[in-house]
């Protein structure tokens, strides 16, 4: 009998995608890991840190039970997934999922359910039969896959955000999906080696990721002598506003340098933060603004040119 739940492989992250006819390329959505088991008594769904989410998410495993007649003969299975808040077919929304998260009171759950319904997109089959099929090459478990969606009567060509499960492609057309991740805003791709076999627990380099990551040019605020991180920000309606903080991507020689100017030229202090007067514009990638602040950012370059009265939460939001 296989087990309920695995520990889920992971993708190295890279900042370009690998080439050669051995890839295929999938969207990356931007949810929770979740392992889907199924088999005659139950539907589990599970976190890649072991929690259950069937009982947050319950609308999934409620779409599912009516159409156990269609799938039975394959039980149990294991499905590796994103459970998602799609805003459209190639993006989840963030912060409507760590939202559904954090419910705990099953009325709650229940009107969040109806609001904000949440969707199981499978891209990989890791058991059939009450037998793991992992070692099986990707493009056999994908065949298998996308026959066991069929059976749920999903139509595997199209994504609809408002079904609770659904079957997520894959190209050997690299330009065509990034296209398509940048024209929708999607969180990045994974490539995907077509002869890789599924380990659990691992992260592996035959699943590669890359993040489809915006540029913007922002106002070095100050210097946290406590954690070591940079605050920035831009300007809204003639004010300063704190956008987010960095710490990664810049050099060691680069940070101590930066570290002095702003002790050089600081304009007073809060705690352990030193502020300086807006002069210094910095060029940071990040992938989304969250609640009004920078998601995964990172320092890119001193933007020396830049105008720091250009850099505006006007542009910031078009650029979002």
């Amino acid at each position: 009998m296989i087990q309920s739940f695995l520990k889920p492989m992971l993708p190295t992250l890279s900042e370009e995608l690998p080439l050669g006819e051995n890839w295929l390329y999938e969207v990356k959505y931007d949810g929770f890991r979740c392992a889907l088991y199924w088999d005659d008594t139950s539907i589990l769904m599970t976190s890649r840190n072991g929690h259950h989410l069937h009982a947050i998410f319950p609308e999934v495993p409620l779409f599912l039970k009516p159409l156990e007649d269609n799938v039975k003969h394959l039980f149990p299975l294991l499905v590796d997934g994103e459970l998602c808040i799609l805003e459209n077919p190639y993006k989840a929304s963030f912060e409507e999922i760590q939202k559904r998260g954090r419910l705990k009171q099953s009325e709650k759950i229940a009107h969040a359910a109806k609001l904000f319904p949440s969707s199981f997109c499978a891209f990989d089959l890791l058991a059939v039969e009450g037998n793991y099929i992992n070692q099986l090459s990707f493009l056999k478990r994908k065949e298998k896959l996308k026959n066991v969606l069929h059976l749920l009567n999903r139509n595997v060509n199209d994504i609809l955000p408002a079904s609770q499960i659904n079957y997520i492609p894959c190209t050997v057309d690299k330009a065509e999906i990034e296209k398509t991740v940048k024209n929708y805003k999607s969180e990045g791709i994974v490539a995907k080696d077509v002869s890789n076999k599924w380990s659990p627990g691992i992260r592996t380099n035959k699943w590669i990721k890359v993040k489809n990551l915006k540029v913007h040019t922002f106002i070095l605020l100050g210097y946290d002598t406590e954690n070591g991180f940079f605050h920035v920000g831009v300007l809204k309606d003639s004010s300063l506003v704190f956008v987010g903080l960095f710490s990664h991507g810049i050099s060691p020689k680069e940070k101590e340098a930066l570290i002095q100017i702003v002790k050089q030229n600081q304009s007073g202090r809060s705690g352990s933060l030193i502020l300086i007067e807006p002069s210094i514009c910095i060029e940071l990638s990040y992938l989304e603004l969250y609640k009004n602040q920078l998601r995964q950012p990172r320092f890119l370059k001193f933007r020396l040119d830049a105008d720091w009265e250009e850099c505006t939460w006007e542009s910031l939001l078009k650029n979002n």
